[in-house]
Order: C-alpha cells, then sequence, then structure tokens
C-alpha cells in the first residue's frame, strides 16, 4: 500500500490565522484552537510563513468540535481579504481585466496553495473554472471545498469591485455532494450553489473576462510579478535537509525508508545525513515519527480502515506497538481518537451531510 503525502502539501499561514482570529473573535481559547497542531500563534502571524495541510485541519477539527458551526467554512470564506494573500493579492487588484489576474492566480496564487490546481475553459457565454485536489482531503473535503470556493468568488468580487451585498454576485459554484444543513441559514449572502455535480466549479459570465479592474496598474503588477517571483526562488533554495528527508518519507508496502535508503537518495553518506540533521536541531527518527504521526491521523479519519490496516499502513506490524506510539504521540488509543472524531463527525466534519 502507498500512501499519498498531503502533509507535503502546503497552505499560507495566513489561513490558520484568519481561522485562529475567528475563532477568539468567538471566545474560544488560542491553546484550545491550536492543540496537536504543532503551531503557535507567531508562527501564523508570519505573513511570509506556510503550514501543512495537516496542521490546518487539525485547527479545523478544533474548531469545528469546540464551535459548534459547521457554517464556519463559509463563514471564514465570506470573510477572506485581499490583502491576506501578500504580494499574490497586491498583483490581483493591479491586473488589467479579470483574465489577466486569472492567469496571475494561476501560476502565483497556486503555488503558494499546494493543495489544489485550477484551470479555465469558455464553454458558450459562461467561464468555468475547475478545481482539482493534488492530495485527498479526508472526511473534512465539502468544508474546505466550501471555504476555498466561496473565498475565491469573494476574492474575484473585491478585485472587480463589486459589492455583493446590493449587486449580488455573478458567479455560480458547483459541488459533488449533496446541500448541507447549514447552507440554508448562509444562502442569502453566498453565491449561488449547485449541488450533486459531477465536477467542483466555479462558473460566471465570459461577458465579464475582459472588463477593466478599477485599480489596475502595470507598474504595480510588474512588482509583484517580481516580488512572488523572487519568493518562489527563495523557498526553493531555502530548502533544509529536515525538509528534504520529509518529502522521501513516503510509505510503500507498509514501509518507510530507512535512513540508509534516504542517504542513498539524498546523495549523502549516513554520517553526513545524520550530522546535518543534527545540526538543523532534528534526527532521522525523531522526522519518521513525525510523519508517521501525520500519516496515522490521516488514515484513521478513513472509518472504511480497519485499526489494524492503519497500523501496517504506517510500518507497524503489531497492532499493540501502533496503539503505544500513537498514545505516545495524542494521548488516546487510536479507537479512542476515533470515536472521538466520529463523534465529531457526526454533527460537524460531515458539514451536516447525514
Amino acid at each position: 500500500m502507498s500512501l499519498p503525502s498531503p502533509r507535503l502539501a502546503t497552505i499560507p499561514a495566513s489561513y490558520g490565522l484568519s481561522l485562529l482570529s475567528l475563532m477568539v473573535e468567538r471566545g474560544h481559547g488560542v491553546d484550545d484552537i491550536l492543540a496537536g497542531s504543532q503551531l503557535t500563534r507567531a508562527q501564523l502571524q508570519d505573513q511570509h510563513a506556510q503550514i501543512s495541510g495537516w496542521q490546518y485541519v487539525v485547527m479545523l477539527n478544533n474548531a469545528l468540535r469546540l464551535g459548534g458551526d459547521a457554517g464556519l467554512a463559509y463563514e471564514l470564506g465570506l470573510r477572506s481579504q485581499v490583502t491576506k494573500h501578500g504580494f499574490v493579492g497586491f498583483g490581483l487588484i493591479s491586473c488589467a481585466t479579470l483574465r489577466e489576474a486569472i492567469e496571475f492566480s494561476e501560476r502565483y496564487f497556486q503555488a503558494r496553495v499546494s493543495v489544489f490546481r485550477s484551470d479555465m475553459s469558455v464553454k458558450g457565454d459562461q467561464v468555468v473554472i475547475a478545481l482539482h485536489e493534488t492530495v485527498p482531503l479526508g472526511p473534512q473535503r465539502p468544508l474546505i471545498l466550501d471555504m476555498v470556493l466561496v473565498e475565491l468568488c469573494s476574492l474575484f468580487a473585491k478585485v472587480m469591485g463589486t459589492d455583493t451585498t446590493t449587486s449580488g454576485w455573478t458567479s455560480e459554484i458547483w459541488v459533488p455532494y449533496p446541500e448541507p444543513v447549514a447552507y440554508a441559514r448562509y444562502k442569502a449572502r453566498l453565491p449561488r450553489f449547485r449541488f450533486d455535480q459531477q465536477a467542483v466549479q466555479i462558473r460566471f459570465p465570459a461577458r465579464l473576462l475582459d472588463e477593466p479592474i478599477p485599480s489596475a496598474d502595470p507598474v504595480s503588477v510588474q512588482l509583484a510579478i517580481d516580488r512572488c517571483e523572487q519568493e518562489m526562488a527563495q523557498k526553493a533554495a531555502q530548502q533544509t535537509i529536515a525538509d528534504l528527508v520529509r518529502q522521501h518519507l513516503v510509505c510503500k508496502d507498509g514501509r518507510y525508508p530507512d535512513v540508509a535508503a534516504m542517504a542513498q537518495k539524498l546523495l549523502l553518506s549516513e554520517r553526513t545525513l545524520k550530522r546535518r540533521l543534527q545540526d538543523e536541531g532534528c534526527s532521522f527518527q525523531g522526522l519518521l515519527d513525525q510523519v508517521r504521526h501525520q500519516d496515522s491521523l490521516r488514515l484513521l479519519g478513513n472509518p472504511a480502515l480497519a485499526i489494524k490496516q492503519v497500523a501496517e499502513a504506517v510500518g507497524y506490524t503489531d497492532p499493540a506497538n501502533f496503539a503505544r506510539a500513537f498514545a505516545k504521540w495524542t494521548g488516546f488509543s487510536p479507537r479512542e481518537w476515533r470515536q472521538r472524531q466520529q463523534s465529531t463527525s457526526s454533527g460537524l466534519i460531515h458539514h451536516g451531510l447525514n
């Protein structure tokens, strides 16, 4: 069994900060929202930082469990501001037309949010932007998709200077799942949703593609392009040995690479690999434990997999050894953790789909 590697998918820390800020505003504690994410508030406040997709999901689970609001995704999407995305947002509002802004986002926005990729086509008088997941989203899929789709519609409305509260939405969202219970409460504030479709899409009239953006500035958009290119190059150059090890710690047929195989893959001697990891303040075993922990959480979120299957998938032939390791990581047995998540899922994670 080969595991995909969603831990490699990253998103801007600003997403985590937006979620944290909303929950603090609603009276919840910072530590409660960040529990189990291995994140601090200071990390989320770094506008250049990226966090792992699994870390955001942990925060989201905490927020849903504590807040009890299945409409949280809609609220987060509607609240999104262009400034949240730094120079990418600056570039979007500086583009000449919506067509140019979409092309800009396809290069730079997706480089920052690697969980999705998109493609644009024109079908008759409609523009169709199809969203494709690059990693499995698990049981939170409807919630995450709702948030991202509403946020994208909200961002492009703001770029065009459209006041959706008075003139309404020009966009329409297609999703492949039934209407959730929370939708009725937010419907008046949202773009129109079409449920039970075959694809994940945003649609809007093609005539809007070449309409001018009120804040267009060719000098500013070139500045944004230069800065985004610099950030992409810096991100590639700043990869640590630990980052490279994490990328290659993918379980295949119930086994992760050992330190010898990893050293060979990175064209290093074992001794050099261990020394360089030590210089970065970590160890191969510590990184392997982190990866096993993250993969375990994701797989346990799939109720179709028996705990024994999860244990084997992350390299434990003895379920008892897996249970001990999992309790060390989380404070719960795998069964207890799954029961807690399923209890939450029945009212929240499935976003009212039951």
